[in-house]
């Protein structure tokens, strides 16, 4: 992702028109909000991999899944309560 951002960078100094350099813009936009939302997903994995939660194949999917709270999507749906 950090050579992607280093060469949309590239492309925008040399646009030729502005409509180009605008796009070559929001892609980089997207692409920053891309790894916010990565770095977030990944301290929250560490913080999840940290506990070292033990799993009981016995107990279930709604169990396990619940105990995965905000890491795993669609939480309610599966455990029929909330994320934590």
């Amino acid at each position: 992702m950090s050579n992607e951002e280093k060469r949309l960078d590239a492309q925008i100094d040399t646009a030729s028109t502005p409509a180009e350099r605008n796009r070559f813009k929001k892609e980089l936009e997207k692409l920053k909000k891309k790894q916010v939302e990565l770095k977030a997903f990944d301290e929250l994995l560490h913080h999840y991999a940290d506990k070292r939660i033990s799993l009981d194949l016995d107990d279930g999917v709604k169990v396990n899944y619940g105990k995965f709270g905000a890491l795993l999507a669609e939480v309610k749906q599966v455990t029929g309560g909330s994320e934590e």
